[in-house]
């Protein structure tokens, strides 16, 4: 029945999106709050699993209806409490499923906790748990995966999320194009500061790249911790030698038309081999659009670590 159909996802982005299109017959006409599935062949292998949040049409009788997954409604507003030393990605997830009667799912083991009581107001249930997801990976350089999976809220390690597939010359892809930049998120200098009560006074930490000092200039990215008297400060010490780890190199943005794989989505890893850009070795997608009419198409953008 469909003229058109696009699933959109992006990496701890929000929720992803169906949108869609078909003649109206005089019979079938989906309202908003419509349960929509996208399956490749049966429930078995699902891909999407929604509801409709927007349906519209014309005198041309074209219905164009636009559809999020569960994560949708994380955009919701609330007083949010997080516990140091107790909560993490996982059980923020699962405060957010209980509060906003979402179906969860099986969590990846969190290691890292909230270093701090919080109590949220203004923020949404997405902005805290991608915050928390920014933490963990700061301070343990592992990386986290918050998405529906076909009707269920998982938190995901990235490790666990890498493809066997490979992208690029001869083999799926049909087009491309680069950037290499410095221009954004890019530091070769990491100084860390916490003020000692005892003192009175500022103390500081600094991490560095010589070598990339000499080649790119002073690039200093500047943090205030709230540790009192430095009592971390062997975490404040390595927390700048992996925040130097992970902003020390350049940015790169690759995005690759190729042929569709249902099993791309937004946080996983594939492999990509491009002879022009020197590219070969393994790429995070940062967000997939895959369209279905009138072949399985889709558009990556990756970013290149």
């Amino acid at each position: 029945m469909c003229t058109d159909i696009s699933f959109k996802d992006s990496f701890n982005d929000g929720a992803s999106t169906l949108e869609f299109s078909y003649i109206y017959d005089g019979s079938l006409m989906l309202k908003n709050g419509d349960v929509v599935r996208l399956t490749n062949t049966s429930e078995t292998d699902g891909i999407f699993f929604g509801k409709v949040f927007k349906v519209s049409m014309d005198e041309s009788r074209k219905v164009e209806v636009k559809a999020y997954d569960q994560l949708r409604y994380g955009k919701a507003k609330d007083i949010i409490t997080v516990k140091a030393g107790e909560d993490d990605i996982s059980t923020l997830t699962a405060m957010m499923c209980s509060s906003l009667n979402l179906k969860a799912g099986v969590h990846s083991a969190v290691s890292y906790k909230s270093q701090s009581d919080k109590v949220k107001y203004q923020d949404t249930w997405l902005d805290i748990i991608y915050d928390m997801i920014a933490d963990t990976l700061t301070n343990t350089g592992e990386w986290y995966r918050l998405a529906d999976v076909y009707g269920e809220v998982r938190i995901q390690n990235l490790r666990d999320l890498q493809l066997p597939l490979v992208i690029g010359d001869n083999s799926l892809a049909t087009g491309y194009s680069w950037e290499k930049s410095i221009d954004d998120e890019f530091y070769n200098i990491v100084k860390i500061s916490w003020m000692n009560e005892s003192s009175g006074k500022a103390q500081t930490y600094q991490e560095y790249d010589q070598e990339s000092v000499n080649k790119y200039g002073n690039l200093l990215y500047y943090e205030h911790s709230d540790s009192k008297n430095g009592s971390d400060v062997a975490k404040l010490k390595d927390k700048a030698k992996k925040l130097l780890q992970l902003y020390n190199y350049e940015k790169e943005s690759i995005k690759i038309s190729c042929i569709g794989d249902h099993s791309v989505r937004a946080g996983c890893s594939i492999y990509g081999s491009i002879e022009d850009i020197a590219l070969n070795r393994r790429l995070i997608v940062k967000s997939v659009t895959h369209s279905y009419l009138p072949v399985h198409t889709m558009e990556l953008e990756v970013i290149a670590n």
